[in-house]
């Protein structure tokens, strides 16, 4: 990995609900980041994209309501960020005809037919999604995935020491 977002992406990884389809992900920028929380953010209350995700959890935490959907809220990564941006932002690649770049309409002309507007992953189903944004967190985040305690040490200990400043 790589601290260059643009350089690091994943190896094709399979659609479990959809064999034999995969898709490739990249690492979000800090900024795309920050959008895909600013999205959700601005799609639930207002207030400040940076922390967004930290501060959406903490409400929950405070929920007085069922325990245990706050709980699962809570455990899921993608909690505090808006799917579709991760989906746009992070998706490099599918083994799907559809074009991941949205089509814009076009009107008839010169005798060719008008080509009308197409957005592939508006039109993905619920779990897609899901999935997606999903895979371009665990590239992106990786700490969000950790279960346990153990998990963050491990992680801990396989970062490569900081060079010393001479």
């Amino acid at each position: 990995m790589s601290i260059f977002a643009s350089q690091t992406q994943s190896e094709p990884i399979p659609i479990p609900f959809d064999p034999p389809h995969t898709v490739i992900v990249r690492k979000l920028t800090g900024l795309e980041c920050d959008a895909a929380r600013e999205a959700h953010a601005t799609g639930v209350a207002a207030g400040g994209s940076r922390l967004w995700a930290t501060k959406f959890r903490r409400i929950l935490e405070g929920s007085l309501s069922d325990k245990r959907e706050v709980e699962q809220a809570i455990a899921d990564p993608l909690t505090g960020y808006d799917r579709y941006a991760l989906v746009r932002a992070g998706l490099v690649a599918w083994t799907y005809p559809q074009s991941i770049k949205p089509i814009p309409a076009q009107p008839a002309s010169n005798g060719k037919p008008a080509v009308e507007p197409y957005d592939a992953i508006g039109d993905l189903d619920d779990e897609a999604v899901d999935f997606i944004a999903t895979e371009v967190l665990r590239i992106t985040k990786p700490a969000l995935f950790y279960t346990a305690r153990e998990d963050v040490e491990r992680a801990q200990k396989e970062r490569p020491a900081a060079a010393p400043v001479a």
